[in-house]
């Protein structure tokens, strides 16, 4: 009698403890790629120039858990058109405007602009 109530007593002990666990909510990846907000500046004016200064190459920093990107500890601000999407994977990338992908995260990027927040192209 006693190895039954042990025995009920451990099975029991045992489910208690993963019951905390199974209650935690499991976000997976998305199926598809998901649009990331990117910075980005308006459409320029025709025929206005731009300063081509090489500016310090920045991390592209992505935290897929929170859905944030930093650059470095810089505030960019892309030419329009850049975009940002998370990958099923969970990875980072940027995108030119016409779709091709120029960066991921965990890559070094430089810029090209008088600053950061005014950044004409990338090098």
């Amino acid at each position: 009698m006693k190895l039954i109530l042990a025995l009920v007593l451990a099975v029991g002990l045992s489910a208690s403890c993963s019951l905390g666990e199974s209650e935690a909510t499991a976000y997976p990846l998305p199926s598809v790629a998901i649009t990331i907000e990117l910075p980005t500046q308006p459409p320029a004016a025709s025929g206005q120039g731009c300063a081509t200064l090489a500016l310090s190459p920045v991390l592209i920093d992505w935290d897929s858990t929170h859905r944030v990107v930093s650059f470095g500890g810089e505030k960019v601000y892309w030419p329009y058109g850049y975009s940002a999407r998370m990958l099923p994977t969970g990875r980072l990338e940027i995108l030119a405007p016409d779709g091709k992908v120029i960066a991921r995260d965990g890559d070094t990027v430089q810029f090209v602009g008088p600053d950061y927040l005014h950044v004409c192209g990338i090098g």
